[in-house]
């Protein structure tokens, strides 16, 4: 009987549904039974981690930066030569300690700068003004003792013949006519006194003019002929100096670091020549580049250590002098890092100018 079958056949597969799915119940159960750790029956909490982090820091409270660096002198000071000149002699060599204002060599000028030399020293303004100065007060000499005397002298001359004539007049004496001519000449004789005495004050203000003019030309030759000294190291007052001659001078005491190799006697160098170096080598600097997350732990007078690669024998004490506030390189995709400077004392003249170095600093975290 085929439906009976099919009624069967729809039976067993709904037990065996419900076997399977018992079956997955009862190993999850299982599962779970097997992978739960049962309570302790004494569960006393685990200590925080947070109680080690003071520790920790206390035993990290210093922490070493490294960084790399170069030694220069803390200031220098160029001999320039500022006119084309031919050397005469050289006085010092490198490394050779100086005093200020001691001579390193000399120069002569060439016809050039000879020739512009010469016109500072003397100049055709001051010549002309001092001329014109020397003719108006000659002329204001003049008029105020010759010419100004003698109209003064002939007017008191037709005012006397002119009183003469009026009394004549009165006594019947005269005539009309004579009175009116003195009245005449004794104007005329005013007129020309104060021609004299108007003379006098356009002289007086052309005097004052010239001397205005001649102040502000010899200040500006002094100021020029200052120039000249300092670049010629010498002094244009003193004749037994010829006028084409210049030195070249320490400008700071120290040491001479450099010297041009065609700075030779009899050699001929172009105006602007820098010639020789002259620094201090008793304190150097060094100088270094710091990563920004090294620099924000530095401060200025953080003190340390410097080991030179030429000298790695010896550390130099240093302390740190100056720190940027501004970056080497301020594009926004790369990181940053800045200048700083350490100082430190160099007794024995040891240390050259370029010397590289590690520089160790010790900072509290």
């Amino acid at each position: 009987m085929p439906e009976s079958n099919t009624e069967r056949s729809g039976r067993r597969t709904k037990a065996t549904g419900v076997l399977l799915a018992i079956a997955v119940a009862v190993g999850s159960l299982a599962l779970v039974a097997l992978t739960h750790e049962p309570k302790r029956a004494d569960s006393s909490p685990a200590p925080a981690k947070a109680a080690i982090v003071p520790q920790l820091a206390d035993a990290k409270s210093e922490a070493e930066i490294i960084f790399r660096g170069k030694s220069f002198p803390s200031v220098r000071r160029n001999g320039l030569l500022h006119y084309r000149s031919i050397v005469l002699d050289v006085n010092s060599n490198v490394g050779d300690p100086v005093t200020e204002n001691q001579i390193l060599g000399s120069y002569k000028l060439e016809k050039d700068a000879v020739n512009h030399i010469q016109r500072i020293l003397y100049p055709e303004a001051i010549l002309n003004l001092k001329k014109s100065i020397a003719e108006s007060k000659l002329n204001l000499q003049k008029v105020r003792e010759i010419y100004l005397p003698l109209k003064k002298a002939e007017l008191e001359r037709v005012e006397k013949e002119l009183s003469d004539a009026k009394e004549m007049l009165q006594k019947g004496m005269g005539s009309s006519n004579a009175v009116q001519f003195k009245e005449q000449q004794v104007n005329s004789a005013k007129g020309g006194v104060q021609e004299q005495e108007d003379a006098i004050k356009n002289l007086e203000l052309t005097l004052t003019r010239l001397n205005e003019d001649l102040r502000f030309q010899e200040g500006r030759q002094k100021r020029d002929i200052e120039y000249l000294e300092w670049q010629n190291q010498r002094s244009y007052a003193d004749k037994s100096i010829p006028v084409d001659v210049g030195y070249i001078r320490a400008l700071i005491p120290g040491r001479v670091l450099w010297i041009h190799p065609d700075f030779e006697k009899n050699a001929e160098l172009p105006a602007g020549a820098h010639v020789v170096t002259v620094a201090p080598t008793d304190s150097m600097v060094v100088r270094c580049r710091v990563h920004e997350l090294d620099l924000v732990k530095l401060r200025a007078g953080d003190k340390g250590t410097v080991t030179f690669d030429a000298i790695p024998e010896k550390k130099y004490a240093c302390r740190i002098s100056r720190l940027s506030w501004v970056s080497r390189n301020p594009a926004l995709e790369v990181p940053a890092d800045y200048d700083i400077e350490c100082v430190l004392e160099n007794p024995d003249d040891s240390l050259k100018d370029g010397l590289t170095c590690n520089v160790k600093v010790t900072v509290k975290q």
